[in-house]
């Protein structure tokens, strides 16, 4: 199967999961996006907008939101979102965004990147939606520095969802977005711990979830820590902390 059909399969089950996640509605993942965005835009496209949780904030800062996704169903569901303001849904691939040359004035791209084959395109398609000083967004989770941590890491992303590709570290996105021709002007990096049960659902694949549970709670039992994600149970929960990083650019 083709990564794009296996994108397309996953999302298209995990759609309605994905929309109920408290995490993925949490305000570190909304509200952050939309003050770094700030005031006085205009048009604002939001790459793999997945079934629109991001589209009511960003309606708040914008006039107009473009919606874009691969996934037919995450945009039936985005159709559904509160807005204020007018949007338009496409469905297309992030590398290859229909629309002309510095259309708009701020580009959002959340827990995105680690879907795609190839990031750095990804970023430079978006740089050439910007206009001249445009702003580009991107929140993520991010990879372990170290290669031999981040390999394992995304082993285990992989079992979970096989669209996942690769983790970047925060070295390595700043260093795509410098390719890609931004000039960073800040970050924010934080860490969050997490359920398993609550990680797992957004998945809607249950019998998938029981054997990575199984896999990362002998991890943890065992004391090691291939993964860097200081893994632990308490009670009944397995929990484990994800790093996070939002990243504010602008087009050079």
């Amino acid at each position: 199967m083709s990564h794009t059909r296996t994108v397309q399969a996953e999302f298209t089950r995990q759609a309605e999961t994905f929309r109920r996640s408290p995490t993925l509605n949490s305000a570190e993942l909304t509200s952050r996006v939309g003050e770094a965005l700030g005031s006085g835009v205009d048009r604002v496209l939001d790459i793999a907008c997945g079934p629109g949780l991001l589209i009511p904030t960003l309606s708040e800062r914008a006039a107009s939101v473009v919606g874009m996704d691969l996934t037919h169903k995450n945009l039936l569901l985005a159709r559904q979102s509160r807005i204020r303001g007018t949007i338009h849904l496409v469905r297309a691939l992030a590398e290859q965004p229909p629309f002309a040359a510095r259309t708009f004035d701020a580009v959002v791209l959340r827990l995105a990147l680690h879907h795609f084959l190839r990031p750095g395109l990804a970023l430079v398609a978006a740089r050439s939606l910007l206009r001249p000083r445009g702003r580009l967004v991107v929140l993520d989770v991010l990879g372990p520095e170290d290669p031999a941590t981040r390999e394992m890491r995304d082993a285990i992303e992989r079992l979970r969802d096989p669209s996942h590709t690769a983790l970047l570290s925060r070295e390595a996105l700043t260093a795509h977005l410098a390719e890609a021709g931004f000039e960073l002007r800040k970050q924010m990096l934080w860490s969050q711990p997490r359920e398993f049960s609550e990680w797992a659902a957004i998945i809607n694949e249950p019998r998938r979830m029981a054997d990575l549970e199984l896999v990362l709670r002998a991890l943890c039992r065992s004391g090691s820590d291939p993964a860097g994600l200081a893994l632990r149970e308490e009670g009944s929960e397995l929990w484990f902390t994800y790093d996070w990083g939002l990243f504010v650019a602008e087009a050079a």
